[in-house]
């Protein structure tokens, strides 16, 4: 499951899954905005943001993956003690 570990996070996931919400509205018909005039633009524009709110749900989720990544590789201490010396 996703662990929300910042307010930057919980933010990111919080828009995605509203943007997924209304694109789904807005494709079954319940929210239409007022200048949408044909069905055509309707199912796009509700396609468009149910993509667009799975993208930005998976680049929140593996940003903070990264970021735990990034952040272990350089608190690694591994390397201090394994100095080669030529004599």
């Amino acid at each position: 499951m996703v662990g929300i570990t910042s307010f930057r996070q919980l933010i990111g996931f919080t828009v995605a899954c509203l943007m997924v919400i209304s694109g789904v509205m807005i494709l079954i018909g319940t929210m239409m905005p007022a200048f949408i005039p044909t069905n055509r633009l309707r199912i796009t524009f509700g396609v468009i943001l149910v993509l667009f709110g799975v993208f930005r749900f998976t680049s929140v989720y593996f940003a903070e993956r990264r970021s735990k990544k990034t952040q272990s590789i350089l608190e690694d201490d591994s390397w201090k003690g394994s100095s080669t010396s030529t004599d």
